[in-house]
């Protein structure tokens, strides 16, 4: 194996001086003087090149670093109070960039977050558990179940929410003042009628008394409406729920967008208000495109996905350097003129 021998800068900057003493003491070549040292002719040039001293390997420009003002605009969304919290995610952030043509992925975001100190690193935790097999169609299972916002009586309340299992669509939501009782579970189906026109195949809930009563199974006999109860204990048998229940407290009910409790009037309000945010622009995590619970259950995509399925298409087709390119046309030609405004309406290019 062969060895090599390390030298410091005043190491190198003494071999150099040597070698051009004996040039000029002795009548010899260079490569002569070089092979009776044991220094090869590459070496000294590259020593003589940076005269003695170590040449940094770190690249003088880092080709993709993301530019000063987009690290301003991710600051600024990080810090602004009056948004939601899943707005000031790295995914939501990212979401935001792309209303101004700026298509930039979560983990780029999370990066510079980390750079400022702004980010927060989350624990999973894995647990084994048995689960229904998912839902393969938009309303074909609807998990509901409720958030406990105060347990104190004469009053108590509660948030009840559906959850479509297939798309993660907020389907209904009800703001409850009173314990929930079999006429909310009825009321809340109604909702969904109301706004879909039809009514879920199947139904998974708890084993609360308002699900057991006769009313509820009654009401789900005659609409053609199966019951399925999660197994005592796993409330984890009941994931789009339980995960959505977990998003909305985190967002909403223990900011100050939720309000105090002097009023009751305006809550159903807010809370229809925060499921059209989160159905039509707050990203799905667990979808492999990143599209929103209303493009997954209609099929359909947003111009603005649109535009960053481009991005990633010509990423991975002709590499980095040339979707970084295209993205900075892209910010160029909407920059200059106006900003990019979301479309609300959806697209025909169906992504499913």
């Amino acid at each position: 194996m062969t060895k090599y021998n390390i030298f410091s800068d005043f190491e190198k900057a003494k071999k150099l001086r040597e070698i051009e003493e004996e040039r000029l003491r002795l009548d010899k070549s260079l490569y002569w003087i070089l092979k009776q040292m044991g220094i090869p002719r590459s070496t000294y040039y590259d020593w003589k090149r940076v005269r003695g001293k170590t040449e940094s390997r770190a690249p003088k420009i880092v080709w993709n670093k993301t530019p000063e003002w987009i690290e301003k605009e991710i600051v600024e969304i990080r810090e602004d109070d009056r948004l939601f919290n899943s707005e000031r995610s790295p995914l939501g952030i990212a979401t935001k960039l792309e209303t101004k043509g700026i298509f930039m992925n979560p983990s780029g975001v999370y990066e510079v977050l980390k750079r400022y100190g702004l980010s927060r690193k989350f624990k999973e935790r894995h647990k084994l558990f048995l689960i229904y097999p998912k839902a393969e169609r938009f309303m074909d299972t609807v998990c509901i179940d409720d958030v406990s916002l105060t347990n104190k009586k004469p009053r108590d309340l509660s948030v009840f929410n559906a959850i479509d299992e297939y798309s993660g669509e907020s389907v209904a939501v009800l703001f409850v003042s009173h314990r929930i009782n079999r006429w909310d579970v009825v009321e809340l189906m109604e909702r969904i009628r109301k706004r879909y026109g039809r009514l879920p195949k199947i139904v998974r809930l708890d084993n609360a008394k308002a699900h057991l009563s006769n009313v509820v199974k009654a009401y789900c006999l005659l609409n053609g409406i199966e019951l399925q109860f999660i197994d005592k204990g796993t409330p984890q048998q009941n994931w789009p729920v339980e995960s959505f229940n977990k998003v909305l407290k985190h967002d909403l009910l223990v900011t100050s967008l939720w309000g105090g409790w002097e009023e009751f009037g305006d809550k159903q309000k807010i809370l229809e208000e925060y499921i059209e945010y989160y159905n039509t622009v707050k990203k799905s995590p667990s979808d492999f495109l990143n599209r929103t619970p209303r493009e997954i259950s209609s099929g359909v995509t947003s111009i603005n996905t649109q535009r960053r399925l481009k991005i990633r298409l010509i990423r991975k087709q002709y590499g980095q350097v040339e979707a970084r390119q295209a993205m900075m046309r892209q910010i160029q030609n909407h920059a200059a003129s106006f900003p990019l405004i979301t479309v609300p309406d959806l697209s025909e290019m169906c992504v499913r």
